[in-house]
């Protein structure tokens, strides 16, 4: 199959940066979905809660992950909203990372190594797709 003459393919990077994105965004509805499951179900203990009731604040009940999906679905569908929704994504999780006491507070504070640049690189990646997709806004190819 060929590409119409006047429709560019995607880059191979789009292809990468959606799937990627698109599976981040359904593992983390999954995750909400089954500590909701489980705890409307009865089968979470009282010391399991606090963790569960951390993840759905850090994913904010689902909204995240379904950001995530909305921006790769709009990086795929080569649509110039791809940018404003990576750039929210990052601005959004590092406010969370400074209201809600996360696991990087605890990681920076006992110097974990492999924790820090585990975040480090989140942030890195999150920052580079953004920059990439403003790329593609101002060169044309995001409509």
């Amino acid at each position: 199959m060929t590409a119409q003459p006047g429709k560019p393919r995607r880059p191979i990077w789009v292809w990468l940066i959606s799937i990627f994105y698109l599976g981040f965004g359904l593992s983390g509805l999954m995750a909400v979905g089954m500590a909701l499951i489980l705890y409307s179900q009865g089968n979470i203990s009282a010391d399991k809660l606090p963790s569960m009731y951390s993840l759905l604040r850090s994913s904010l009940w689902g909204i995240l992950p379904a950001a995530n999906i909305a921006a790769a679905v709009s990086l795929f569908m080569m649509r110039k909203i791809a940018f404003s929704i990576f750039t929210g994504l990052l601005i959004v999780k590092a406010i969370l990372q400074v209201l809600f006491e996360t696991p990087l507070a605890e990681a920076l504070a006992g110097q974990n190594t492999q924790m820090i640049i585990g975040y480090g690189l989140g942030y890195a990646i999150l920052l580079a797709v953004c920059i990439y997709t403003y790329r593609l806004g101002q060169t044309g190819r995001l409509r």
